[in-house]
């Protein structure tokens, strides 16, 4: 293991520990463990077929974002490769980013440069349908956010310009590859010419995963299935509401769930395995200091949701990781060197 990978093992379990010391500081273990066995697991589960569906529509945007690159993929590929690369963000912080070029490389035999590019573009557009969320949150809550969270609003700002800017560069280096070849050209004229022609094609390669701008007849269509998987998103928080009776002692509604999936996303950024710690600091806080509801109901909820999430997609992606017989040796090079994830790609067996 490289030292770097190394390290970034090390920050993401510091801060997994850190968040969940903070998360779970002072808890009554006996009351906490009250609420979780009385609570009605039925409405906690129902949430886990909306998580599925998000992502079932999450695979069906991607074939968007990849079909100027191949018109002809499997939908079944593409949500294989997708929950293969949500496992492995399960266990490694932000692997899954790298996993998923290789298996849908494997699977679909698409250049798994062209597909980090793809996996690039959808991460920038959960962040403009988050920074939405985020927007609706003073409509759906009147209390003092503020004060609870002041610094919300500037990483939302902050985010936000950052997106917009790499988006921007992307694209204009899409459209105006002549000025990257002649940056690239400059970086590698005293290279060797396979040196050199590698280097042309990976950058050609990358750029191509931003092929969909000039589809804009697609827009609309990846716009409503981004609006589509945050609304499920939204859903998913509001269900488990009612196992813990939520909505009746506290006056918990759509509203209170769309301000807890927004902030409780914040957790998401943050490179720990599957969130954990983070996920579970932002809801308790959001639930406590915005709602009032008890600390340890709070810790319950944040406990189950994020454990049925996290075990129901782990058992998927190990599923479709052992039946497309993909080499754990191989995940783990693209995980450990970004070379390996712009190699040539492998075709489907």
């Amino acid at each position: 293991m490289k030292l770097k990978t190394a390290f970034k093992y090390i920050v993401g379990i510091v801060l997994m520990v850190l968040f969940l010391y903070f998360a779970f500081d002072d808890t009554d273990f006996g009351h906490l463990w009250y609420i979780l066995s009385h609570a009605n697991y039925w409405w906690a589960l129902a949430m886990f077929p909306v998580l599925l569906l998000s992502h079932m529509v999450r695979a069906w945007r991607w074939e968007y974002l990849l079909r100027p690159v191949k018109k002809e993929l499997r939908y079944r590929n593409l949500f294989s490769a997708m929950m293969v690369g949500y496992m492995m963000n399960n266990v490694l912080p932000r692997a899954g980013e790298l996993v998923r070029p290789y298996a849908i490389g494997k699977l679909e035999g698409v250049s798994r440069t062209t597909a980090f590019g793809t996996v690039l573009i959808e991460r920038m557009f959960d962040i403009f349908s988050f920074m939405i969320v985020i927007a609706l949150i003073p409509f759906a809550y009147t209390g003092p956010l503020t004060q609870v969270f002041p610094w919300l609003e500037d990483v939302g700002i902050w985010i936000t310009l950052i997106t917009i800017s790499l988006l921007g560069i992307f694209s204009f280096l899409m459209f105006r590859r002549d000025i990257v070849m002649k940056f690239l050209n400059y970086f590698t004229r005293h290279a060797s010419l396979r040196t050199a022609k590698f280097a042309e094609h990976i950058t050609h390669s990358f750029l191509d995963g931003f092929l969909f701008i000039k589809e804009p007849r697609n827009y609309f269509l990846i716009a409503l299935l981004s609006a589509i998987i945050w609304i499920l998103y939204i859903i998913m928080m509001y269900l488990p509401f009612y196992a813990f009776n939520l909505t009746e002692r506290y006056s918990l509604d759509l509203g209170s769930a769309i301000v807890v999936q927004a902030i409780s996303s914040i957790g998401y950024l943050m490179p720990t395995p599957g969130a954990i710690g983070p996920y579970h600091y932002f809801t308790i806080q959001t639930l406590t200091k915005l709602y009032g509801v008890n600390e340890d109901v709070a810790r319950s909820y944040a406990t189950i949701t994020h454990a049925i999430g996290y075990i129901g997609i782990t058992v998927i992606g190990l599923y479709y990781f052992l039946r497309d017989k993909l080499h754990m040796t191989e995940v783990m090079k693209q995980e450990s060197s970004k070379q390996d994830v712009v190699a040539e790609p492998d075709r489907a067996s």
